[in-house]
């Protein structure tokens, strides 16, 4: 359907913006109800011995919740090994005692991985929700083996898997089954003051041999919803919640050595720095924290992989930062779905947007901005309001230049930034309508020579989320706005951007205009969901306007669009004699400009299963029915993208063997243009011992793009769009290893070779860039207008003899090799030491042909870096 105009766009999101909230404030009926489930804390006189063994007296005077009952296999039914929990506590923690009962003790799986590294054991998970909030929750899990994994769980249903607490927890195996003694502090959880605590609490265990999920309370498979179906914990009297203060000081070597260049001051073959900082985290009320880094050090993270990225947008790569993950589900406010959101970690602290003038000799090459500083302000009140704060400032960074004649200078590459990030949330109907706002700020101290950065750039917006009919069904919306100033060179960059290309001849309902110095946007999207039982479904819509610009600070891709889809889900979750469980879904989109031009359609189906022997499956089809590629020309006219077919299909083995595996395939066929593309990807992983883990991931992607754009060029006064028919194959293959020597003790190997071959085996520019035929919308380039001489090709556009183009040799080899060694050890509850060694090879020439073995080897030859990083990080509480 064609996009509404703008302005009624606008009115219509601000009022259902204004009157949700009144709905959100009604009568409590709808509500899901409290659960009866209900298990009692006993205060100890004193702490029990944590050794996995629960034969301390405080034990028995605890009353045993022992009521399991499984949610796989078979849903509903008793638990077919008994379980048994226990909760005590002290002044400082609570403990739970968790017995799990094995007939076949000898069966009972116990991997040793590194600590949040999930593995097919028995595993027992403790989950509180101390907010009793009914939609947070703190996980805590452990393995026979002792291996920890926590995660705080937000919104209900997802969950941060970055969170790290500071607790404690011990195992053992004997003739009955295994124990699990839990420690959990109370300085690890956050609640209100109180005479006498009420929490949500949930106690899950697997057993691996059986595939057997149970709970103490169930999660229905066929209802939504995680945190809001806990029982309730109570019997906590008298407790204080504790003022924490937690600091972890840090310093960290790192030592770099790379190819010496000669005359290079900067390449001289090695780099040696120290540094030294801290992470601090204060409690400024019983459930606002504050966060804080001093000079961050992150030498401990993966390397990003390797991409080869033709498009004319930017390549998405997650938050790896550990002071940015934990605790960022606060502050996620999603623009219309996928990796697109208000706030993007990974801006703060980018590699600088500028570069130094060499002056004839060299300059210095930076690959990220200090930080000088970051914090963080976040948490719940008991009366559901939820709020967020961060700030951070980097600092002005300064490449160094030797000129020609030796003399010094320093280049500002990256201004002075400031960045601020704001949430406020209000909770309804125990929490199951929520109402929130939301803002950022960026604002940089700008040197003339980086005129081209905006100054200041500034985001707003507010969402909402109303579950109804006994959680049944889910509407959810937001709006959002944005505002952009600096010089107008800045402003005209970012109207030219791929985002918008205000320029485009043919968008007569854009105004390009050279000497703004700001830029105004909004956005917003209405969603309903039918979120229960075996039927499933939901439509939705979201829109943006041209102008909407959020990159400062967070990621946006495209604006000057309304997108509207609809979904439907047919599940069979009972098990059969071939299938466990069963899923059909029927998905279809459209697409528009502002211009009311349709960008893309199409409709897909897909199906998933679990057979009986737990192997997995997957396929599904795809038609799309093309629009306009607004990119096309990366400004010029858009492009009529012709429909085509994409089909995908995959499968997986059964997790639990030491020998697993899966492979998926995928295909492309585009209508008319003969462009088609291919790929493969596999997964092996072998357990040779159960503290090894090895895998490998190969992967394989071949395309002949029959349209990829290369560049533009004005011959006479008359814009020409260049393209190139382009034979593209890429191989990547991806090794990760962990060995763990006890669960505070683990290496960590990666490692990913990666090659990506570009032959162009013809040319052609734009025609007619919306006839109907692709035969018509392009015309190629033959022998009287193009010369190709030892790979660089030359073009005579107008036919008049002389070269009015200079391409280059535009067939690319790009072969990179990146890997990192990683030895954690935690020497002491929640300090660590890191041992790491990253190696880097990258190189990139005109070569076009692809040899599976000689360009893997070619890699090896590759120029190559080394660094060497040790970090010894202390947490104290006080």
């Amino acid at each position: 359907m064609p996009a509404p105009p703008k302005y009624r766009a606008l009115v219509g999101l601000m009022t259902l913006a204004i009157a949700t909230p009144a709905v959100a404030q009604q009568s409590r009926d709808g509500l899901v109800e409290r659960p009866a489930t209900v298990a009692v804390a006993v205060r100890a006189p004193e702490a029990p011995k944590l050794d996995g063994r629960l034969d301390d007296p405080a034990w028995t005077t605890a009353p045993a919740i022992s009521d399991f009952v499984q949610r796989d296999p078979n849903e509903g039914e008793p638990a077919t090994e008994r379980t048994e929990a226990r909760i005590i506590y002290t002044d400082d923690a609570i403990f739970v005692g968790v017995r799990a009962f094995d007939s076949k003790p000898s069966e009972i799986q116990a991997h040793l991985t590194r600590r949040d590294e999930w593995s097919p054991s028995d595993w027992i998970s403790v989950m509180i929700d101390s907010y009793y909030d009914r939609r947070t929750a703190f996980e805590f899990s452990v393995n026979p083996a002792g291996v920890k994994i926590d995660l705080y769980r937000y919104d209900d249903n997802d969950d941060d898997r970055g969170w790290d607490a500071v607790w404690d927890v011990a195992t053992s195996i004997d003739g009955e089954g295994w124990i699990a003694e839990f420690r959990i502090p109370f300085s690890q959880l956050r609640f209100g003051k109180a005479d006498q605590q009420q929490f949500g609490f949930n106690v899950y265990r697997m057993i691996n041999r059986l595939n057997e999920e149970q709970y103490w309370k169930l999660l229905p498979k066929q209802e939504s919803g995680f945190v809001s179906k806990f029982g309730d914990l109570v019997g906590i009297e008298g407790i204080d919640p504790p003022r924490r203060v937690e600091i972890m000081p840090y310093v960290s070597t790192t030592s770099a050595f790379q190819p010496a260049q000669d005359g290079n001051p900067f390449r001289d073959g090695s780099v040696q720095e120290a540094a030294v900082g801290a992470d601090l985290s204060v409690g400024l009320t019983s459930n606002i924290t504050l966060s804080a880094t001093i000079n961050p050090d992150f030498g401990q993270v993966e390397a990003d992989p390797a991409v080869v990225n033709l498009s004319a947008f930017e390549t998405f790569f997650p938050e790896k930062r550990p002071f940015f993950n934990e605790g960022i589900d606060v502050f996620r406010f999603s623009i219309g779905g996928g990796q697109e959101q208000l706030f993007y970690t990974r801006r703060i602290g980018r590699a600088p947007q500028g570069s130094a003038d060499d002056r004839g000799g060299f300059a210095e090459s930076l690959d990220h901005t200090t930080i000088l500083g970051a914090a963080k302000v976040s948490g719940k009140t008991p009366s559901g309001w939820t709020l967020g704060f961060v700030g951070a400032l980097t600092a002005a960074e300064k490449a160094r230049v030797v000129d020609a004649a030796g003399l010094e200078h320093r280049d500002v590459v990256e201004p002075s930034t400031t960045y601020f990030v704001g949430r406020l949330a209000r909770d309804f109907r125990d929490g199951f309508t929520q109402v929130g706002a939301f803002g950022t700020a960026t604002n940089r101290s700008r040197s003339d020579n980086l005129s081209y950065l905006r100054s200041a750039a500034y985001t707003g917006g507010f969402n909402w989320s109303h579950r109804f009919a006994n959680d049944a069904f889910n509407l959810e919306g937001f709006f959002v706005g944005s505002h952009v100033r600096g010089s107008a060179e800045s402003i005209e960059i970012t109207q030219r951007s791929s985002a918008r290309y205000f320029q485009r001849p043919d968008a007569d309902y854009l105004t390009f205009d050279p000497d703004r110095t700001s830029l105004t946007g909004y956005g917003g999207g209405l969603t309903f969901r039918k979120q229960k039982g075996n039927w499933r479904g939901g439509f939705g819509v979201d829109t943006r306007s041209p102008g909407l610009e959020v990159n400062d600070l967070g990621f946006q891709r495209q604006a000057d669009r309304t997108f509207q889809w609809t979904w439907l889900q047919r599940r069979w979750l009972e098990p059969g004699k071939v299938f466990r469980q069963f899923s059909v879904n029927f998905n279809q989109w459209s697409n528009w400009t502002y211009g009311w031009d349709r960008r893309h359609a199409g409709l897909n189906m897909n199906a998933w299963t679990t057979f009986a022997n737990y192997w997995g499956g997957w396929m599904g089809m795809e038609r799309s029915f093309g629009g306009l590629a607004i990119d096309g020309t990366r400004g010029g006219p858009a492009i009529l993208r012709p429909g085509g077919w994409n089909g995908w299909g995959g499968f997986e083995t059964d997790e639990r063997k030491s020998v697993r595996g899966s492979a998926e395939m995928w295909f492309f066929i585009q209508d008319d243009t003969g462009s088609w593309g291919q790929g493969l990807f596999a997964n092996v992983s072998v357990r040779p011992a159960s503290n090894v883990d090895l895998r490998l991931g190969p992967e394989l992607f071949r395309q002949f793009d029959s349209w990829q754009y290369l560049q533009s060029a004005d011959v006479a006064g008359v814009p020409h769009y260049l393209f190139g028919e382009l034979e593209q194959t890429t191989l990547s293959m991806t090794f990760r290893g962990n060995v763990t020597f006890t669960p505070e003790l683990s290496l960590q190997l990666y490692a990913e070779p990666f090659v990506s071959t570009g032959n162009y085996v013809g040319f052609n520019e734009v025609a007619d860039a919306r006839a109907a035929s692709f035969a018509d919308r392009f015309s190629s380039f033959g022998p009287d207008r193009l010369t190709v001489e030892d790979g660089n090709v030359t073009v005579d556009v107008d036919r008049d003899g002389v070269t009015d183009v200079d391409l280059g040799n535009p067939d690319f080899t790009f072969l990179s090799f990146r890997s990192n060694v990683v030895l954690r050890w935690e020497y002491k509850l929640g300090s660590t030491i890191f041992f790491v060694w990253q190696h880097g090879r990258s190189d990139f020439n005109t070569n076009n042909r692809f040899r599976l073995g000689p360009s893997f080897g070619d890699i090896f030859s590759a120029p190559a870096e080394n660094t060497l990083v040790v970090k010894v990080n202390y947490w104290l509480s006080l």
